[in-house]
């Protein structure tokens, strides 16, 4: 009985030594984890490696902390935040309304509802985030990742005022330099969006300044690659082209640099430099411009060497521009299924806290017949859909070649002499001029008739009712703009129908050139091609004044930006 009782006060005291020994190490992993956050996030986030066994053993406080970390230098380190969820469920639920922590974990919940597009969950999170940080009045760097955050909700979401007014307030939060360089950067951004010159090109100077001060390379780089977009933006393409030239100067040389890269070139072309440069720098952005990118830059160097007489690289620029496009495709379909599988997991888990032991085993297999019976839909959906998309564009493509076919086989004619006289050229030296003046005059010859197939396409279209209709809508005189008419729904839908069966070629360059552009898009940028004036473009898509027109235009400017390089 003596040694029973001897024997159980040595286990005792030997379970408590090894409890405190266990909690020393863990408040000294987390620690220092914490201490590498800020400059060293990569290596902070190794640190917090720990394996599922090593998690289950952490005590309710240390879970709730170690999800904080982890889920900070996820995000620190631009990667998915899918795999701190429940651990971030495990803070929500530790820290009470009355902790700055539970607004942290807020912070980093509703940025994961971000990743999985589910806007309305981000934002009741960053709400409730901001109700919380405002009674920790020193908690500025939090309250300032809140603000961002929603913030850029509202924008994506098209409330840009609200957008503005929560970037305001993120500016007044911020105490450093850089902070306010890329709190100034946002607002610069709304000021684009309504198209204020004077006040985006000076916010956006401010935000240079601040960037300077603060001495970060990186986001110095990035406001003059801004500045340059801006001022594209604006047409003052010199401008463009020199910001750009400094923003790469500045880029440190461990940062992707393809979007600049990719961006000098297509400015170099704008303004009429030289094609081997813009060659130069178009390739140099393909080592590094995201897959997104890459579209824009094969699709201009296949017409740089079209245009060049090398139709063999032209051909495998096509070539590497068509796989791309389907990658893209297929990296979709997978993003749906990443987020199927996300979806039906966090059922899972709720599930397995309702059914215990050996349910948990029938639960687990028909998650995984029915993630299989997904993917198999999913391929074979995307199977479908690509011979649908083949087959659609073979037909859409006949259907232009019956059209035009005289005026393009006459200018495919005159191409080939040119490159004919040019092959000429360099064989005969003593007819130099002669054939210079040739290959001019075949050029001309082009030209004009571009010009023609141009002119005959806007004639049909000034032939149609709906233009007149158009017309006369936009010579309304009363000064009451809620009294003016604009196009109906029904109008609307035939002028489209007209727009898109005259100009079909036109559309056809536009979906190779920007697969992503909308059927709206397509339609503004067809009837800017016409002689309408801005009004009467508005009143074709039932606007009475041009505002809610400059704001589609903006849109459609930064879709196809960033299809060609995005900041």
């Amino acid at each position: 009985m003596v040694n029973l009782k001897i024997t159980t006060a040595l286990f005792t005291v030997l379970l408590l030594l090894f409890s405190c020994s266990h909690k020393s190490e863990t408040e000294t992993l987390l620690s220092y984890a914490d201490t590498l956050m800020e400059e060293y996030p990569d290596s902070a986030l190794r640190s917090l490696d720990l394996s599922p066994e090593e998690i289950e053993g952490l005590s309710d406080k240390e879970c709730a902390r170690y999800a904080l970390l982890l889920a900070r230098a996820t995000d620190k380190c631009k990667l998915s935040l899918l795999p701190c969820d429940s651990l971030l469920n495990v803070a929500l639920d530790y820290y009470d309304d009355d902790e700055k922590e539970k607004a942290v974990a807020l912070l980093y919940k509703g940025r994961l509802a971000v990743e999985m597009e589910e806007a309305e969950e981000a934002t009741t999170c960053f709400q409730k985030g901001l109700t919380i940080i405002q009674d920790f009045p020193k908690e500025l760097k939090t309250k300032n990742l809140l603000l961002s955050s929603l913030g850029n909700i509202y924008f994506d979401a098209g409330y840009y005022d609200k957008s503005m007014e929560i970037y305001q307030t993120m500016y007044e939060c911020c105490t450093t330099d850089l902070e306010k360089s890329i709190a100034l950067n946002n607002i610069s951004t709304y000021y684009c969006l309504i198209e204020e010159k004077d006040s985006t090109l000076m916010f956006q100077r401010e935000a240079l300044n601040h960037a300077i001060a603060s001495g970060d390379s990186l986001q110095i780089a990035m406001s003059k690659h801004r500045l340059s977009l801006e001022f594209d933006s604006f047409d003052e393409l010199d401008s463009a082209l020199y910001y750009e030239k400094m923003a790469l100067k500045e880029l440190p040389q461990k940062e992707n640099h393809g979007n600049y890269y990719s961006n000098l070139g297509y400015l170099i072309l704008k303004t009429g430099g030289s094609k081997d440069s813009a060659l130069h720098y178009l390739n140099k952005s393909l080592e590094d411009v995201p897959i997104e990118g890459k579209t824009s830059c094969l699709k201009s160097l296949y017409n740089l060497e079209k245009e060049n007489g090398d139709y063999k690289k032209a051909n495998t620029y096509l070539e590497e521009h068509a796989a791309i496009i389907d990658s893209l495709y297929c990296m979709e379909q997978s993003t749906e299924i990443q987020q199927l599988i996300y979806e039906y997991n966090t059922k899972m888990r709720v599930r397995e806290e309702q059914l215990k032991g050996k349910r948990i085993i029938y639960c687990t297999f028909a998650g995984f017949v029915a993630i299989c019976f997904i993917i198999i839909l999913a391929y074979q959906n995307y199977i479908n859909r690509k011979k649908r998309i083949q087959l659609q564009y073979k037909q859409s493509l006949e259907q232009t070649q019956n059209k035009l076919s005289s005026l393009e086989t006459t200018i495919e004619n005159n191409q080939l002499m040119i490159t004919l006289l040019k092959q000429e050229q360099n064989n005969l030296k003593q007819e130099h001029e002669n054939k210079e003046q040739q290959i001019e005059e075949r050029e001309q010859t082009i030209t004009r008739l571009k010009k023609e197939k141009q002119q005959l396409l806007d004639w049909l279209f000034a032939q149609s009712n709906i233009y007149q209709r158009v017309i006369t809508l936009s010579q309304q005189t009363t000064s009451n703009k809620k009294q003016m008419k604009a196009l109906t729904t029904t109008e609307q839908e035939q002028l489209k129908k007209t727009i898109f069966g005259i100009y079909q070629s036109y559309i056809s360059f536009l979906h190779i050139e920007y697969p992503r552009l909308t059927e709206d898009d397509q339609l503004l940028l067809c009837l800017q091609e016409t002689s309408l004036s801005p009004l009467a473009i508005a009143i074709c898509f039932g606007y009475t004044d041009t505002h809610p027109l400059n704001q589609k235009k903006y849109k459609m400017k930064e879709r196809m930006s960033r299809e060609e390089s995005k900041v």
